[in-house]
């Protein structure tokens, strides 16, 4: 609240005490100032798109029975198209959403009414997302992710102009409220113009409303910026085989069509006519090719344009996509630590990404690349970027503590046992059945790989313990080292399987509210686990100690 503001008076008096506006008084100045606002008018046209592609099925059954009565256009005109353009009509008329008291308000809904509401404090992330429709049209679709709601409760504003969109973010990010400022009132005697005698403040009840204070500036700070040349790490990374594999079956029908034509055509009638090698050659060629096309293309869909700012605010900002624009705000004060991705294939090419733990952002909104502060880009730029966000250059590149022989001795039997007990099974069906002698070469080959999986699997074991900071690091195809805050573990989790304790080894999870909620330190030592929780938390875990 502003200070409180008092009348001049011709005599002094001490102690002059002035009272602050009552509650009424500050909310019936707020509402003045924050009335209801509509979506953009231009939501009507994307809306007619969106209804259009979920009542499909149905337009798709009108057309089929209007061909079939030989009135397909008069079904179309009279009852589709008016009934999409009432929905979105409905939608628009009857949404709106205000900033008011501290919180943001959305009302929705003909029949079914809704009033969603949240504080402005409870907001964690804002994305702003423009898809295709969104973009030709200027407008963006705000969705706020806040503390305890889920996925059916968050607050999405589909859809409203770039700039009010963005200022919005603003608003809500940096906990701005968009209200009147407080007011405060002064005492004047009522028919009097000179103060009791007694000295005591005087003055009726009159809202004096302080100007409103002057916008701080944000400046923002550019800590990342994309890379072209950082596709060559796109057919690297399990993300991208799976893009890779999603375009394929998006695009099937229309690969179909180009394979039954031309050279493709010609190249495939003759696979065979070759040696099983030279097809084996040629077969597993091609389908890298076109893995590495794919994964190349969805890596600039998911990526292109990705930009990492840091705002004065206390945010961290990130800008991707080439056909959907996003626009995501995290809050720094919420950040927990970070993952450090290092799979197979980005090791092989110098390479990782990186992801961030905080609270606030669901599963769902990870899936959907909330979290991403690094794409597959080169291990320098990943680790240039973690330092900038932690602070912890020793949490990043500090050599990890292994986890003994017993572990390692794990690490070799998990991955020798189950290829052994596989080899054995085929070469007695090879031996019953009379398989090919080839199938029992092929089952033996896994055999073979298997210790060096195991060594490279220890290899990744490994914890460490900073100042600020708990590090853990662990697998193989899809290692991670993750950076946990250690004011952020609320609590641990300790589990020995029988094989487990007969080797003194135990997984340590520590838990914490953000990311992935717990994150582990794979067959560590017992006594070097409960030892390392304890100097982490000795108050919670001096009390399970004997």
């Amino acid at each position: 609240m502003s200070e409180p503001v008092t009348e001049p008076i011709s005599e002094p008096v001490t102690e002059p005490v002035a009272q602050p506006a009552s509650p009424q008084v500050v909310a019936a100045l707020s509402d003045l100032e924050t009335d209801w606002r509509r979506l953009d008018p231009r939501m009507l046209l994307v809306h007619v798109v969106q209804e259009t592609v979920r009542l499909l099925p149905v337009l798709l059954g009108i057309l089929i029975l209007g061909r079939s009565n030989d009135r397909g256009p008069a079904w179309f005109e009279w009852v589709f198209i008016p009934l999409v353009i009432g929905v979105a009509l409905m939608r628009y008329l009857t949404t709106r959403y205000r900033i008011v008291h501290g919180q943001i308000e959305l009302r929705k809904g003909l029949l079914n009414k809704q009033l969603l509401a949240t504080p402005a404090d409870r907001v964690r992330t804002v994305d702003v997302t423009s898809s295709p429709i969104h973009r030709v049209l200027g407008l963006g679709k705000v969705e706020l992710g806040t503390a305890g709601t889920g996925h059916g409760e968050r607050l999405v504003l589909d859809a409203l102009t770039l700039s009010e969109a963005r200022q919005l973010r603003e608003e809500l990010i940096h906990l701005r409220q968009a209200t009147a400022p407080a007011a405060a009132t002064s005492r004047i005697p009522v028919g009097s113009s000179a103060p009791p005698p007694t000295g005591e403040p005087y003055a009726v009840d009159a809202p004096v409303v302080a100007p409103p204070a002057m916008p701080v500036p944000v400046t923002e700070t550019q800590l990342l910026r994309l890379d072209p040349r950082w596709v060559r790490y796109a057919p690297l990374t399990m993300t991208g085989v799976v893009s890779a594999l999603a375009i394929f079956g998006f695009a099937n029908q229309f690969l179909t069509r180009i394979l039954e034509r031309g050279f493709v055509s010609e190249a495939l009638d003759r696979f065979g006519d070759y040696a099983w090698w030279v097809d084996s050659i040629v077969g597993v060629a091609g389908l890298l090719l076109v893995v590495t096309v794919l994964s190349v293309i969805g890596y600039l869909l998911q990526f292109w344009g990705f930009r990492l700012t840091r705002h004065s605010g206390g945010t961290l900002h990130v800008t991707r996509g080439l056909l959907t624009s996003r626009e995501s705000s995290i809050e720094e004060k919420r950040i927990r630590g970070l993952e450090v991705g290092e799979p197979l294939g980005l090791r092989i090419g110098r390479g990782g990404r990186l992801h961030v733990i905080t609270t606030g952002v669901s599963h769902r909104e990870e899936r959907r690349g909330t979290a991403w502060l690094v794409p597959p880009a080169p291990r320098r730029v990943v680790e240039q970027v973690a330092a900038e966000v932690v602070g912890d250059t020793e949490a990043l590149d500090a050599p990890l503590t292994p986890h003994g022989p017993a572990a390692r001795r794990r690490r070799y039997i998990r991955a020798l046992v189950p290829m052994l007990v596989l080899l054995l099974i085929v070469l007695l069906l090879t031996v019953w059945l009379r398989w090919p002698i080839g199938v029992a070469v092929a089952a033996f080959t896994p055999v073979l790989a298997m210790p060096l999986l195991a060594r490279d699997r220890y290899a990744g074991l490994g914890h460490h313990l900073t100042a600020e900071h708990l590090v853990v690091r662990s697998g193989s195809f899809t290692r991670r080292r993750d950076v946990l805050q250690r004011t952020g573990i609320i609590g641990w989790n300790v589990r020995s399987s029988w094989f487990q304790r007969r080797v003194g080894v135990a997984h340590l999870t520590a838990t914490t509210a953000a990311g992935k909620q717990g994150y582990t330190a794979y067959d560590i030592p017992v006594a070097e686990g409960v030892g390392l929780a304890h100097e982490i938390d000795p108050a919670l875990i001096h009390q399970f100690l004997a």
